[in-house]
């Protein structure tokens, strides 16, 4: 187990006592994460799904009575000198739930964030990994020697999250365990569909005696080809995408702000600094929304 839990407020032994004591409880909860314990083991997170659960309960309820209790405290605090604040305690229970639902909804995805997160950093060095080892295997170098010269590269000339795998695979097989063995365990615990179905590949051909360097010059042509596919069809996305955008922060508050000057002949709007302050604002966040959405779509490839 870590350290300390992601979004941890409570340390790991109160939060594997809570889930002790409520262990069916949380169990019977699972059925709603049926992917959360996959997702813990390949983002290498030594942790049961049960405790993570806890703990993200855990810190939503703590958040709930935070924000509660801040809410009552600067409401208290204001109202003496003629500030109004809503202090109903219907709406402070609302806001704390509002608050503490997103806390609990923000742990619970965190963990298919960082697998995604780390799929995109293994396929973004993938490509020249394999290309790497079919050129070992080309020359007649025995496989397990071209993953240790993968696993070696470090810095600039490394393989980034690929290098990082192959050193524990490097680590396990002189161990004395079987090479396949290894190789299928790294596949397991790697979010990456691609680098899961290569290594499944070496692995079979490992066990069967085949030709490793005809299989791992498939596995390239295989990978190559998918890489530009992705390229290809994230290129189809752009135009949709900067139709979107131009209607929605150029054609589209121009043609609002001129319907508005234009009824305000007629009747009185108000069309002062704040509203088009308010404009400002949305516009500032829809671009930011067009970034991060752009940016999220991008492939992670190296061709």
């Amino acid at each position: 187990m870590p350290q300390r839990l992601p979004f941890s407020v409570l340390n790991n032994r109160t939060i594997v006592s809570i889930s002790k004591t409520f262990k069916q409880q949380l169990k019977s909860m699972m059925w709603v994460f049926p992917t959360l314990e996959r997702e813990l083991m390949r983002i290498e997170l030594e942790v049961d799904a049960e405790v993570f659960l806890a703990n993200a309960l855990a810190s939503s309820l703590v958040t709930f009575v935070s924000v509660a209790a801040i809410l009552l405290f600067f409401s208290a605090v204001t109202r003496p000198v003629g500030i109004a604040t809503p202090a109903d305690p219907l709406y402070v229970f609302g806001i704390s739930l509002l608050v503490s639902s997103a806390m609990f909804v923000y742990i619970m995805l965190w963990p298919g964030w960082k697998s995604q997160q780390r799929s995109a950093d293994i396929e973004k060095n993938l490509l020249f990994a394999i290309r790497h080892l079919t050129v070992q295997t080309n020359a007649g170098v025995p496989l397990f020697r071209a993953i240790v010269s993968v696993a070696e590269e470090k810095g600039g000339l490394g393989y980034g999250s690929v290098s990082d795998e192959f050193r524990k695979v490097v680590k396990n097989a002189e161990g004395g365990r079987d090479l396949a063995q290894v190789l299928e365990e790294s596949a397991r615990r790697n979010p990456s569909h691609y680098y899961e179905r290569i290594m499944w590949q070496l692995a079979n051909a490992t066990r069967a005696g085949a030709p490793i360097n005809v299989t791992l010059t498939e596995l390239l042509n295989y990978l190559a080809e998918e890489q530009r596919i992705t390229v290809r069809t994230y290129g189809a996305q752009l135009s949709p995408l900067a139709l979107m955008y131009m209607l929605t922060t150029i054609v589209g508050p121009t043609l609002i702000l001129i319907l508005m000057m234009t009824i305000s002949t007629f009747v009185a709007l108000p069309l002062n600094v704040t509203t088009f302050s308010v404009m400002l604002i949305v516009l500032v966040l829809v671009q930011i929304f067009f970034i991060g959405l752009i940016k999220s779509r991008s492939p992670k490839v190296a061709l």
